[in-house]
């Protein structure tokens, strides 16, 4: 028999099975797709478990996206059932994504056949990397929507063939809607489509009782938006310090029509099994993708097109007649996307993330179109299902591939799964009403309840965590301009032995503050040289290391051979530093080839003063890690093919950034060699690769060591 026969059952135990060896074998470096995001659905659900001591709508991660309070609520049963990892955090979202296989299945089995139904089952487990991703990773926002489009989709082919229409169906699909739109406004994609394709099926009788119901179950599922947002003058209404509205503009459309590539859904396809387009590996699993499902999408539309232009299309199946106007799951479909492409071409939301939601429409195109084309050539039909099905199977097993890693199987079960690192800013950015408006509410926060009620209840590691993130975010805050009892005020709020660190980002903040102008940025901490040697020296440094950051791209490596006089001797290296940072960005974002960088860098080393060459190999190493460490396809290893000369420095460097991120960047707890930023960044390096990273961790822990501030010399003076 040609039909392809996948029960739900089958199907439920496929995608389960297939997402359980995924997170078993998964490298632990990509076990998370976003992990801030993610664990900070961790830490909602830890405070869950170890008890709220803020009300629980007040850990929101922000104002326009709720569905991050109902999947940290999720979490924290899967936290008390099996420990707080990362592994018991996925279940949460493999959770969801299992209903939403099991209402699409039975949505397209009724509404198409089963046939079609075993399709879709077996793509939505043998998904791109990129979706696969998403379906376990617990981040509370555009992904989970799918769940709420297929439970809509669902309801909706469940009412409309009702002979005598009852209030369930139409009220459950209110509450559905209302309850989906708060949980990640991207939903509002599907309400429109829904109330479109209800008003083109009921032509004439749109207005009636079950509308009147389908209303009131909104209000009702939509209310806890109405209550939260009430409280805090409809915060909900801005998105990313914008008005919801003002993400949208012709003016997006224009700019991709001069650049086609960057068009919706050509933007769609190019990603579509990889956010990452750098290389000729993922841009060939993208356009293999794309043909895997284009393939018999647009064989099927030109079959289609003749049978229409040539008469009555002699083979039928359920959902796909001979009535290309009659409201079916596949015109929904349509309309669906129609609705998603406008919406994201008029508008600034391109991130990866908000295409989640289309790929489930995207299968069920596919099925059905394969469906068509068997009916179409009924001779060839198995031979159609067994390549299609062969090249999804082996195209997902071999793109998959290359993320797994047997070196470290499981690690997920014992990896911690949240981060309290991460909740001064998630709460502040929910909370706080701007950066110089919200000043006084900043300090009262971390007064209370970060420092009184929150910090004491925390273990050891996760207090470490919490007070250096509470330091940070005081710093960010200090008023560089203002009196100096104010800056004394805040200084007061540091966690105890934290005060290094808040000094150092500091000068990370003056250097925000004057992105471009250095000498403006160095002078705006100048006033720490009246507090305390080390302080000042600390803000110093760290103004440095952020310097080549914002500065200009279109100044040559060779206009910085020269240094500004007055930088003092000590600060030297962190001058030369930022010149190889700055170099490398140069001559990086001019090529994209490692191989070009080291022929400059092979240029351009001899001609610097040998004092200095060790420091600006340094830079360049740390702008490497900067941009290759997120890059899985670029092994650490690749530093080791730069001259043995140099590779000392650039991995020294590279050790430097990485401790640096560690600390400040990771959501990852600071345990060292044994977290996975550190095994991402030191992997196939050799025995003296990982001496010398060493070495630079070593050098950065530096700045936050010695003896106090009174046995420091003062700092000279500085450009």
């Amino acid at each position: 028999m040609s039909d392809l026969r996948v029960s739900l059952a089958g199907a439920l135990l496929l995608f389960v099975a297939s997402r359980l060896l995924y997170l078993v074998l998964i490298d632990p470096v990509y076990v998370l797709a976003q992990p801030g995001d993610e664990l900070y659905i961790g830490t909602i659900a830890q405070e869950l478990v170890t008890g709220p001591v803020l009300p629980f709508t007040e850990y929101r991660a922000n104002n326009f996206a709720l569905g991050t309070l109902v999947v940290g609520a999720l979490a924290a049963g899967f936290f008390r059932l099996f420990g707080p990892t990362v592994f018991a955090l996925k279940l949460t979202s493999l959770l969801i994504y299992t209903l939403v296989l099991a209402f699409w299945y039975w949505t397209i089995q009724r509404a198409a056949g089963e046939r079609v139904a075993g399709y879709f089952a077996v793509l939505f487990c043998v998904s791109p990397p990129l979706f696969t991703a998403y379906s376990v990773a617990a981040l509370g926002g555009h992904g989970e929507t799918i769940l709420f489009s297929g439970l809509t989709v669902f309801l909706l082919f469940r009412m409309l063939p009702e002979e005598k229409p009852s209030a369930a169906y139409p009220a459950l699909l209110g509450l559905t809607a209302g309850f989906g739109l708060w949980f990640a406004y991207i939903y509002g994609l599907a309400l429109l489509t829904l109330l479109g394709f209800w008003l083109w099926h009921d032509k004439g009788r749109f207005w009636g009782p079950r509308v009147l119901w389908f209303a009131m179950g909104f209000v009702v599922g939509f209310s806890p938006w109405i209550i939260i947002n009430a409280q805090n003058h409809f915060a909900g209404l801005v998105v990313h310090g914008r008005n919801v509205w003002e993400h949208f503009g012709l003016d997006y459309l224009w700019d991709d029509l001069a650049h086609p590539r960057t068009l919706a859904p050509v933007e769609f396809l190019r990603t579509i099994a990889s956010d990452d387009s750098r290389d000729l590996y993922r841009r060939a699993v993208n356009l293999l993708y794309a043909l895997l499902y284009l393939g018999p999408i647009l064989t099927a539309g030109i079959l289609r097109w003749k049978a229409v232009r040539s008469g009555p299309a002699g083979a039928n199946y359920r959902g796909m007649g001979t009535h290309p106007t009659r409201p079916t799951l596949v015109w929904f479909g349509i309309l669906y996307l129609v609705v998603f492409v406008l919406a994201v071409q008029f508008s600034d939301f391109r991130d990866t993330r908000y295409n989640v939601p289309a790929y489930p429409f995207l299968f069920l195109f596919a099925a059905h179109a394969l469906a068509y084309c068997q009916d179409r050539f009924p001779l060839a039909q198995r031979q159609i299902q067994n390549v299609f099905l062969a090249s999804a199977v082996l195209l997902s097993v071999g793109t998959h591939a290359p993320l797994v890693s047997l070196e470290r199987p499981g690690a997920g079960l014992s990896i911690k799964g949240y981060s309290y690192a991460l909740l001064p800013s998630n709460y502040l950015y929910s909370h706080a009403p701007g950066r110089e408006g919200g000043r006084e509410f900043i300090l009262q926060m971390v007064q209370r309840p970060f420092l009184s009620d929150i910090l004491p209840k925390l273990s050891a590691d996760d207090q470490r965590d919490f007070s250096l993130a509470i330091a940070l975010r005081l710093a960010e805050v200090v008023p560089l301009d203002g009196p100096s009892e104010d800056f004394a005020r805040i200084e007061r709020l540091v966690p105890p032995g934290f005060e290094r660190h808040f000094y150092y980002w500091l000068g990370v903040t003056a250097r925000g503050w004057h992105q471009t102008e250095l000498p403006k940025a160095l002078a705006a901490v100048d006033f720490l040289r009246h507090q305390s040697a080390t302080a000042h020296h600390l803000a110093l440094v760290g103004t440095y290391r952020e310097w080549p950051l914002g500065a200009a791209q279109d100044w040559p490596p060779e206009s910085f051979l020269n240094p500004p006089e007055g930088v003092a001797p000590e600060l030297s290296p962190h001058y030369w530093r930022a010149v190889g940072y700055s170099a490398a960005r140069y001559w990086y974002e001019t090529s994209h080839s490692l191989s070009q960088l080291k022929a400059h860098l092979q240029g351009f080393v001899p001609r610097l003063d040998p004092s200095v060459q060790r420091y600006v190999l340094e830079g360049v190493g740390k702008y490497l890690f900067d941009r290759l460490i997120m890059t899985p396809w670029v092994s650490p290893s690749e530093l080791e093919r730069f001259p043995p000369a140099y590779q000392g420095g650039l991995l020294e460097g590279w050790g430097m950034a990485l401790r640096e991120e560690d600390i400040y960047s990771s959501p990852f707890s600071w345990t060292g060699h044994e977290n996975l930023l550190w095994t991402a960044a030191t992997k196939d390096l050799s025995a003296r690769s990982l001496v010398s990273i060493q070495r630079g961790k070593a050098h950065f822990d530096a700045l936050f060591e010695g003896p106090a501030a009174s046995t420091l010399k003062p700092a000279r003076e500085v450009p």
